[in-house]
């Protein structure tokens, strides 16, 4: 039977043909870098194309079946990847001829992206295609103007999944693409190439014709392959016999599937053909066409070296690293000349020295190194990740016919490696603690104008407003007022200048700058028309508005109003200021003063979100950029004179690291092509070097001046601009080498081209340009590998064409002049990378010279020979440990040449570990101690990490070398990551907060594309030593977290819940917000403290606050979902859900899991009462009680109605615990004493005050119960009414007589009363902040939800001795996370306890359980370790506790609605729970969490019910319980 291929008309069973031919499926199953599995006439079973299922018959990978259906072309393709992973490839053909494609794979990626472009189109011109925004799915982005990239979605099967539509214009002949690991960069592309795929059956593929090969191609392939054998001697038809056999061997493997591009990228050096035929040829084709060598010749004469060498065979290969170490000797002793390589002459050398009779080891001995031991074989973790700065990317501008996927290390892949053995240190003594006076924060002056600037902020009615300074230090106001639209508008001036000043201004139309006289009816009085304009002088502001105190007296201001009526029709006012007698005028960055007017045809643009740019340094800036002749020597001047300024003190409106990072900010825009590098000037190399070498040493002077967060912005500065130099010497060497190589200064010549660019205008563009050059001479003239260099670089035809010394032509090949020219234009590529590339390192190394300590050396040594090196660890430990010894030398700050090895070691510590990180698995582990101390090396306020770093230290061997640690040293492990993640993230919001809203106005002013400004801040974060911090916590946290048995969620309420879903920024943000349907709140920042919004009955958060936290036991007794996911994927689909009903479901095992639904059957579920919403009891309700007619009470008078149940159980406690468990002494303020404090004389106004505010506050009450809106929807909101309430409490005149009872009472009861006047005042402060706390807003929303009144609070005060502390602890004593009596669960933090209640300090604390019985109570369980960073220690003090009535209510959570006030302010010191005693020593962890167990259970059984207990554990051991309630 005769099966064709291409029509599918194979006969049907039974010999009948069918009635018309049918179209054929193709199914293509490919298995990459593997031989494949399948085999002829395998039976595969249905594969789902476009709905429908059939089973086909596979003979060659060829499948035809008829189907009953429309003419459809379908093509699928199943690809392998890395790590057994795969994808899966559909594309179906429409009748009318829409192509749809389905892309699925089954790779485990934290962000999975498809990186693609199309081939083919309408007016289709080569290379990548980039379909329009109308077929690129939700979520793409635009990568570079080169590629795609989606991101893919998981389908209702779990299974990761993009799903591509062309239509119209857009269908294509081919899809091309790779995918990527955007959280690890892990790249997974076709061997180094892209993954190619039909999308029409006449497409006609880029792959030439197998007898149309480039010569070219077949010339390089042929080299390649000769250079692999060794380079042999062979007589000519041996040589052209072998060229043939490399003929073939491209041809098989074209004809095996492999791509032209990946050929050209093996000739070309790219990829080492050893790798190569390795990984690809040998699996594919076999070794039938490996080259042979030389062809016998006659044996060398006996006795000479040719016979003893010809007798030891053939030498052995040169180890990289050995190689590497001779290179580096060579170049020394050269005197470290820029740019030289001395690669080849270190081979001679060795192998000379082989040739001879010695041995590697010998050779190695003679250098003074240790050989490493082989390699074994290739790990099955996978390849290598792609390096960062490399990406796939759309076809080259010169034409190169395909894109070229992410460029690959050409060595072997990488590994974790041996570490380097380093030196034990001390990461307390590398905190950066000191700062001189500069960097330290400035102390808050006072300006005139603050007040207006502050008043007008939050005055509805402002439209506009701007401040500008006029010099002098004085300022002028300018702002736009209208309370409604029909409304008059007015402008105010308003300046603090002591001279008398005069308005010049005219108006302009909407949509012009034209300058226009203003009708008469709107000038002031006092106004003179002068030519085409109006002067108005300012005049005194006398009234209240205007009166402003500077540190006693009054300061005069002079003012300006005009007044609009509400329908003028005007864009703007124009105007510039002078001084009464015309000496002074005052102008904007030289032009008019502008304020936008707002009108009914237009309404003014509301820019009060650029007043973060709008200070004296950032207008600077920006003005300068819109200069008409600007070069790069000119901004390089420019910022050099504002950084001098900055540390003058000339912008003292910005802090110092405000107004460095704005520079860097406006440095690296530059540097990234952004801005303009030539506009309508000429700059001779010398002039620019000059303003290179000019810049670099004002900031390396900058560096040495400043500290902390401002050293760090200013050293990130040098990243944007090369060191400078002798930049005449890149004008005199290009024409030397034109001259020495007899090419002609002519037109026509691209050298020529290129040399009048260099001539007038050297930028950092050269750098790449040569190194194109460069990769053209050493492909053999190869064009494509020219244009692939540049566009790397970002450096199109079109930028080339653009410059003022146009470059238009393409390179010209002179094969007789080619190792000359290369030699030439390698010395060539140092110079410029010495004037243009700072961080280079062997430049930097290079120009560092004697300057390098000693210690620093030997570690730079390694680096310099191990550069690119697969054994990850050691190259990344000596580029740490080099970093290191020069911060310890004390020569960095300041130093320029230091500061660019500095960052140039950096630099490569980042390149390595992107590297090895993709391939490391947990192995990666290892590279955390180097990349933490990396880390600490560069920040200026580096504290927490130095902490970080020794935590890690502290950490068990088999966690910090990537080996398989147990459950207990993976919760230690667990701990130690969330502190740093924790500490990552701290910097990310500190960067974004500092320069996000810059960028982003520096971008926009600048005009810049809008992407670039869009991921500013994101792209400095990723290219900083942070970003590897996280690479490795990515790899290394599933392991560690499945290893403790902890699983990606934490559920602290686990309830079921049904509701939409919204995404909050933070939990304090809404929680006084009413939803009016149940809503799911994903929120990425919970503190502890905050209410759950009502309406609300879910919240997922990647925070994690303590289980015991407020937040976490109202959640428990309203019934709300409440969870901790620790995995970024299911976060971003559920933030992706955002507007979706979906409902959540607690599983047994610890884990939430969820599925879409409808409002509609969320109804259905709840019978239409929205049950799942928490609904307080309709029983529960505030007894008030009466003030019991004492103002402090002792614990033998705790009664109901007199004091609340903190006191009363304390009191109850008496005799019922264990001789070994204390309770403190106390005394406390019954209910009352505060309202009838506000019935003295002295209070009677603040007791009026406090009813009308509270009156207010209860009309939002009813409001909110009738759901309804306040009358006229303005108005103090319930928390401003709440903190004046607050505020008032705290100026209550507290009587004589409670002070007189208090320290009478303490004294009976044996605590120390304060011991002076000063020390009463801290006291009684305390004691009102705690009567205060009534008014608290979370207090207020958590009543109003429960339907009671928040003025039926009476607050008592327990008074205390503070129990000196070493751990503080909660109990209680039914599990809340089960609701299982059986057990008890504490938490315990260093230091006070109100760092795990409160959500003051971020972090988990010790969390342990035990079951009841004495098995149980003897060996508690630990569940997680702490990852606080800090703990809260006071001095011998008291503390007021709150004992509210609100706090007793059976049924209702009020614990922690209210404050407890330590006399003295706690402190919050930095603390290391890995080196502790409890972490370190388990005996004595086991022997403490027993006994709090244990004293759980006894006060549970003393009191009858379940209880929530608080405690400490003083120094020496003993415990005391400091309160117990009742556990809600």
């Amino acid at each position: 039977m005769l099966l064709s291929r291409e029509a599918g008309l194979a006969p049907s069973v039974g010999g009948r043909l069918p009635c018309a031919p049918r179209p054929f499926r193709h199914v293509q199953r490919i298995s990459l870098g593997v031989p494949s599995a399948c085999s002829s006439g395998r039976f595969v079973s249905g594969i789902r194309l476009n709905g429908r299922s059939s089973a086909r018959l596979q003979r060659d990978s060829i499948v035809a079946s008829a189907v009953a259906a429309a003419p459809v072309f379908a093509v699928q393709k199943d690809l392998a990847l890395r790590n057994g992973a795969r994808v899966q490839v559909t594309v179906e053909q429409t009748e009318s001829n829409d192509q749809i494609i389905s892309i699925e794979s089954d790779v485990q990626a934290g962000r999975l992206l498809l990186h693609w472009g199309v081939e083919g189109g309408k007016d289709y011109k080569g290379g990548w295609r980039l379909p329009g925004a109308g077929v690129r799915p939700e979520g793409t982005v635009q990568y570079k103007d080169r590629a795609l990239q989606t991101p893919f979605r998981l389908d209702t099967n779990g299974r990761a999944r993009v799903v591509l539509h062309l239509v119209g214009d857009e269908v294509s002949d081919f899809f091309n693409f790779v995918l990527k690991d955007d959280a690890t960069n892990t790249w997974y592309d076709n061997n180094g190439t892209n993954f190619k795929v039909e999308l029409r059956p006449d497409a006609s593929p880029s792959t030439p014709k197998l007898d149309q090969l480039p010569k070219d191609l077949c010339d390089k392939w042929a080299w390649v392959r000769w250079d692999f054998a060794g380079r042999p001697q062979r007589s000519a038809e041996a040589a052209a016999s072998e060229y043939d056999r490399g003929v073939s061997e491209m041809k098989e493997l074209l004809g095996r599937g492999r791509t032209l591009d990946e050929l050209w990228r093996v000739a070309e050096g790219k990829w080492k053909y050893s790798e190569y035929r390795k990984k690809v040829v040998t699996p594919t084709i076999g070794d039938a066409s490996a080259p042979l060598s030389g062809a016998p010749t006659a044996p060398p004469a006996a006795g000479t070296p040719a016979a003893a060498a010809a007798a030891r065979g053939p030498l052995p290969p040169i180890p990289e690293d050995l190689l590497g170490v001779q290179a580096y000797i060579l170049w020394e002793k050269a005197g470290k000349p820029d740019g030289a390589d001395f690669g080849n002459d270190a081979r001679r050398v060795i192998n000379e020295q082989l040739a001879a009779g010695s041995s590697l080891e010998e050779v190695a001995g003679r250098l003074n190194y240790t050989l490493k031991p082989a390699t074994p074989p290739a790990s099955t973790r996978g390849t290598p990740a792609a390096s960062r700065s490399s990406s796939a990317t759309s076809s080259l501008d010169g034409g190169a016919a395909a894109a070229a996927a992410p460029a690959r290390s050409a060595g072997p892949p990488a590994q974790v490696g041996a570490p380097l053995g380093t030196p034990k240190r001390n990461p307390l003594d590398m905190i950066k603690r000191t700062a001189p006076n500069l960097s330290a924060e400035r102390s808050v002056v006072e300006r005139p104008l603050d007040f207006l600037v502050q008043r007008f902020a939050v005055d509805p009615a402002t439209k506009w407003r701007r401040t500008f300074p006029l010099g002098g230090k004085a300022e002028m106001l300018m702002v736009v007022r209208q309370e409604a639209e029909n409304k008059p508008i007015r402008v105010d001036l308003v300046t603090d200048t002591a001279s008398d000043v005069v308005l010049h201004w005219g108006v302009s139309p909407i949509g012009s700058r034209e300058w226009v006289m203003p009708e008469d009816a709107l000038l002031p009085e006092g106004s003179a028309v002068m030519h085409k304009a109006v002067e108005t002088p300012f005049l005194n502001c006398d009234d209240d508005e205007c009166d402003v105190e500077i540190s006693g007296a009054k300061v005069p201001l002079q003012r300006i109003t005009i007044n609009l009526p509400a329908d003028h029709h005007l864009g703007a006012l124009v105007f510039v200021l002078r001084s009464s007698d015309s000496t002074m005028w005052y102008k904007d960055a030289g032009g008019n003063f502008t304020v936008p007017l707002p009108s009914k045809d237009k309404p003014v643009e509301d820019t009060r979100t650029m007043d973060v740019i709008k200070d004296e340094l950032s207008r600077a800036i920006i003005e300068a950029e819109g200069s008409s002749m600007w070069t790069l020597m000119h901004r390089f001047n420019k910022a050099a004179d504002l950084i001098s300024e900055v540390l003058n003190g000339y912008y003292d409106q910005l802090d110092v690291a405000d107004a460095m990072s704005r520079i860097y900010v406006w440095l690296r825009y530059s540097a990234t092509r952004h801005l303009t590098w030539q506009r309508n000037y000429n700059t001779q190399p010398r002039i620019l070097s000059a303003a290179q070498e000019r810049l670099t040493n004002t900031i390396s002077g900058a560096h040495g001046r400043t500290t902390g967060e401002a050293q760090e912005w200013v050293r990130a500065m040098l990243t944007t601009v090369g060191r400078g130099g002798d930049g005449q010497k890149i004008r005199d060497e290009i024409l030397h080498i034109m001259h020495r190589n007899h090419i002609p200064e002519r037109k026509g010549l691209w050298m020529e081209e290129w040399h009048q660019k260099l001539h007038n205008n050297t930028t950092p563009d050269d750098v790449p340009i040569c190194e194109a050059y460069l990769a053209f001479l050493e492909g053999g003239g190869n064009i494509g590998a020219y244009w692939r260099v540049l566009s790397d670089a970002g450096i199109t035809r079109q930028r080339l064409e653009g410059f003022d010394r146009a470059i238009t032509l393409e390179p010209e090949y002179y094969p007789e002049k080619r190792d000359a020219l290369i030699r030439d234009f390698r010395n060539y590529l140092g110079i410029l990378k010495a004037v243009h590339s700072g961080a280079d390192l062997s430049a930097s190394a290079s120009a560092a010279g004697n300057r390098i300590p000693g210690g620093c050396r030997g570690y730079l040594g390694y680096v310099l020979s191990h550069v690119g090196d697969s054994q990850i660890l050691p190259l990344l430990e000596a580029c740490v440990e080099a970093r290191t010894e020069l911060a310890l030398s004390g020569s960095l700050p300041g130093s320029r040449e230091l500061l660019y090895l500095d960052l140039a070691l950096e630099d490569q510590a980042r390149q390595a570990v992107e590297r090895g990180v993709g391939a490391a698995g947990y192995g990666a582990a290892a590279f955390m101690r180097p990349l933490l101390q990396n880390l600490c090396l560069s920040l200026g306020n580096n504290e927490e990490l130095c902490y970080c770093l020794k935590a890690w230290n502290e950490l068990p061997q088999s966690v910090r070398t990537g080996g398989r640690p147990n459950k207990e040293e993976a919760l230690l492990a667990v701990a130690v990551v969330n502190r740093i993640r924790r500490a990552l993230a701290d910097i990310s919001d500190r960067m974004v907060s500092r320069i996000g809203d810059v960028s982003s106005a520096y971008g926009r002013a600048f005009g810049v594309e809008h992407w670039a400004y869009e991921l500013f801040a994101e792209e400095v974060i990723r290219g900083g030593p942070a970003f590897a911090v996280s690479l490795v916590i990515t790899a290394i946290e599933p392991m560690l977290r499945n290893a403790a048995a902890l699983g990606a969620w934490q559920v602290i309420s686990p309830i079921a819940a049904t509701g939409v879903v919204e995404v909050v920024a933070g939990l304090h943000e809404v929680q006084d917000k009413t939803y009016g349907i149940p809503t799911v709140l994903i929120a990425e920042q919970v503190t502890g403290e905050e209410e759950i919004p009502e309406g609300c009955v879910a919240v997922i958060t990647p925070d994690a606050p303590d289980v015991l936290s407020h937040v976490s036991v109202r959640a428990r007794n309203m019934r709300v979902l409440f969870a901790t996911c620790h995995d970024e994927g299911p976060l971003k689909q559920l933030r992706e859900a955002k507007g979706k009903w979906l409902h959540f479901t607690p599983s047994a095992s610890g884990a939430v899991s969820w599925n879409e639904t409808t409002a509609e059957a969320a109804e259905a579920a709840d019978g239409g009462s929205h049950a799942a919403v928490f609904k307080p009891s309709k029983d529960l309700k505030i007894e008030v009680p009466t003030w019991c007619g004492r103002w402090v009470v002792g614990m033998d008078d705790y009664k109901n109605g007199v004091v609340g149940a903190k006191s009363k159980n304390l009191a109850g406690l008496r005799g019922r615990l264990p001789k070994n468990i204390n309770l403190p002494a106390s005394v406390t303020l019954p209910f009352g004493c505060f309202e009838q404090a506000l019935e003295l004389k002295e209070n009677k106004d603040i007791k009026a005050q406090l009813a009308k505010l509270v009156d207010e506050v209860h009309k939002h009450s009813k409001h909110h119960a009738d759901h309804t809106t306040a009358s006229n929807g303005s108005g103090p909101t319930p928390a401003a009414l709440l903190a004046e309430c607050r505020k008032l409490a705290m100026k209550v005149a507290v009587p004589k007589q409670i002070r007189d009872e208090l320290e009478l009472a303490m004294k009976s009861a044996g605590i120390p009363p304060p011991e002076n006047e000063e020390r009463w005042g801290l006291a009684l402060e305390a004691m009102r902040g705690v009567w205060a706390s009534k008014y608290n807003d979370r207090a207020y929303y958590s009543l109003r939800k429960a339907g009671l009144d928040f003025d039926s609070v009476r607050m008592a005060v327990l008074v205390q001795r503070v129990v000196p502390a070493q751990y503080a602890f909660v109990i209680h004593t039914r599990n809340p996370s089960n609701n299982d009596e059986r057990e008890v669960f504490c938490e315990l933090v260093k230091g006070l306890g109100e760092s795990l209640v409160s959500g003051m300090v971020p972090g988990s604390a010790v969390a342990f359980k035990a079951a009841k019985d004495e098995a149980g109570l003897a060996a508690p369980e630990v569940l997680c370790y702490a990852s606080k960073s800090e703990a809260m220690y006071v001095r011998d003090s008291l503390i007021f506790r709150s004992d509210s009535n609100g706090e007793d209510l059976e049924g209702y959570a009020g614990a922690g609605l209210y404050e407890s006030i330590t006399m003295d302010p706690s402190l919050l010191k930095k603390v290391d729970y890995m080196d502790d005693k409890l972490v370190q020593d388990a005996g004595y962890r086991r022997d403490l969490l027993s006994r709090i167990c244990r004293l759980g259970a006894s006060i549970e059984v003393a009191l009858g019910t379940a209880q929530d207990i608080e405690g400490v554990v003083a120094p020496d051991g003993a415990i005391t319980v400091v309160q117990t309630r009742p556990q809600v």
